[in-house]
């Protein structure tokens, strides 16, 4: 079960949606809330070629932006502070300014069970372009997994079961474990998804999963796919399909260097999955 759950905070409106989540989750679990507002500022540090004069322009101008993400970042903090004041939820703030994201991340996360996070960050202000390095960096060696809102995720869906994507590696194990374990949509059936070029491995990799799963008294129901893994879209598809309301995943698609930890269909799956990713590589 939950006891605490870290929301990074942004704008847009698949940031609403997750930050209503995760208010929702705590309120269920009776868990407690960090909200994390992250701002990058670093690149307001770096070297840029000025004419002469132009220095004291450019720091009265970063000087401004500062102040400006600090503004939107408590702006965020005061209206999440005040959802979880009337759903009895209690919630700490924290603001992390000028040190990478990633390494803000690494450093909150080991106190919490689970991170609620949006793909398309801003970090710290909305007229930034989106950002999902940071993201990827976290997740080659994440402390806890993370629950993730594309930017395609405008509403969430009912729901009428949890799909998990499964393929024997221990990636995908281990977020079928912490699946179990966070007590995520417990009142959903399970259904997992598998494929193999052998279909007697994909059925054994079912029933691997399928077993586990009631172990700890969840209903699922194996779904055997012709593509394989590596066609991110077909996991999409098959979420919709099944009307799920969440996503579960290891690392699909190792094809970059990044190899075993890091793919492009997890890439893909960040940018458009349709319901939230619940990620732990």
């Amino acid at each position: 079960m939950m006891k605490n759950i870290l929301l990074v905070l942004d704008s847009g409106d698949s940031a609403r949606l997750a930050r209503n989540h995760a208010l929702q989750l705590a309120q269920q679990h009776q868990a407690a809330l960090t909200a994390l507002a992250l701002i990058d500022a670093a690149p307001l540090r770096e070297g840029e070629a000025m004419p002469p004069g132009g220095y004291a322009y450019r720091a009265a101008r970063d000087a401004s932006l500062e102040q400006r993400w600090l503004a939107q970042a408590q702006q965020q903090l005061d209206e999440v502070a005040a959802q979880a004041a009337l759903l009895a939820v209690s919630m700490s703030a924290v603001v992390a300014e000028d040190v990478q994201p990633e390494a803000a991340l690494t450093h909150y996360a080991p106190g919490h069970d689970l991170l609620v996070v949006t793909a398309a960050s801003h970090l710290g202000d909305s007229e930034r372009e989106h950002d999902m390095r940071w993201l990827e960096n976290y997740l080659l060696n994440p402390a806890r997994p993370l629950l993730l809102f594309s930017p395609q995720v405008h509403v969430l869906p009912a729901g009428h079961c949890v799909a998990l994507a499964y393929d024997g590696s221990p990636c995908a194990a281990r977020a079928l474990q912490q699946f179990v374990f966070l007590g995520l949509e417990p009142g959903l059936p399970c259904k997992v998804l598998v494929s193999h070029a052998d279909d007697n491995e994909a059925e054994r990799l079912a029933a691997e999963a399928c077993a586990y799963l009631a172990l700890h008294g969840r209903e699922a129901q194996p779904v055997l796919l012709e593509a394989r893994f590596s066609n991110g879209q077909l996991l999409l598809d098959e979420a919709d399909r099944h009307g799920a309301s969440l996503l579960v995943m290891g690392a699909f698609g190792h094809n970059s260097w990044k190899a075993r930890l890091f793919g492009s269909t997890t890439r893909m799956l960040m940018q458009q999955s349709h319901v939230p990713l619940l990620m732990f590589h």
